[in-house]
Formats: C-alpha cells, structure tokens, sequence
C-alpha cells in the first residue's frame, strides 16, 4: 500500500494539503521533497496503477503533479482516468510537470501542454531544470481554500 509522507515543515492543520505525486525514479525524490519542505504531505507513486490503487481506496489527495514523460506508461492514460466524468477525482487539479532538459522535450512542449490541457490538465509547467520553488509557486494557486480531509467512516458503506 503506498505511504503517505508527513511534510518536513509542521503547519497549521488549515495550511497543509496532500500531494500525490507521479514521477520517474530518478526525479521522484526531488518532487517528494519539495512538497514536503512547503509544509504539504505528500503521496510518492512511481506508475500509474499504484496512483488508481491510492486514489481508488476512498482516500483523496489535493493536487495531482504527473509527470509528462513516464517510464513506459501514458500521462495521458493517467490523466483520462482520473478526470473521467464519473470519477471520483474529476475536480483534484491535475499538473502535468515536464522536468525534460532535451531539445526534443522542448520541441514538443507546446502539443504536450495543448493534448494536456484538452484532456482537462488544469496547468502545465515546464521544468528543464528542477526548481522547488518554482514548482510550489505554480501549484499554490490550485490548492483548495481549505484542504480536503478524510471523511468519516460510513458504517453501513464496506
């Protein structure tokens, strides 16, 4: 089962959102760790599968930050079923984050973030080179005035 991580910086109950984030292996840790350094608790996934198991399981997250280029999977895969007209999720922001410094990644940042934006990406950030603070800007305006919590247990729902 995937872990929620607490953020490293304690805030009031009121200023901290939850995260999940999708990512390659090799830029995960920076996501994770700028999310958590903001104050925000954060939900590292590696594919898309444990990102539905987690979302699937009546937990919620705030924001969603996708990677644009997943290793052998489709951002827009992803980001078809969590904006779904019957999901659950269909209202969490959905960030598409291009952390791709090659000249391909480049040339083809204007049609992603189009597709994107098409299949209900609410923003699109491109990131040649990582900055955490950049990233929390971007996604600040996204967040909900209050954060989601988790709703009580339904004792007649199983």
């Amino acid at each position: 089962m995937t872990k929620i991580e607490p953020p490293s910086l304690k805030l009031d109950a009121l200023d901290t959102y939850r995260i999940l984030t999708l990512e390659n292996p090799e830029n995960i840790d920076k996501l994770k760790e700028a999310c958590k350094k903001a104050g925000h608790q954060v939900v590292p996934v590696l594919t898309i599968a444990e990102a539905m198991a987690f979302l699937d399981s009546r937990d919620h997250v705030d924001v969603i930050i996708s990677a644009v280029h997943l290793e052998e999977e489709s951002v827009f895969e992803f980001l078809q079923k969590v904006k779904a007209p019957f999901s659950l999720h269909k209202d969490v922001p959905f960030v598409m984050l291009c952390m791709d410094p090659t000249p391909q990644a480049s040339s083809i940042n204007k049609s992603t973030e189009l597709a994107g934006k098409l299949l209900g990406a609410d923003k699109y950030v491109y990131m040649p080179v990582f900055d955490a603070e950049h990233l929390i800007a971007e996604v600040e305006p996204l967040l909900p005035v209050i954060p989601l919590k988790e709703s009580e247990p339904n004792p007649d729902k199983p």
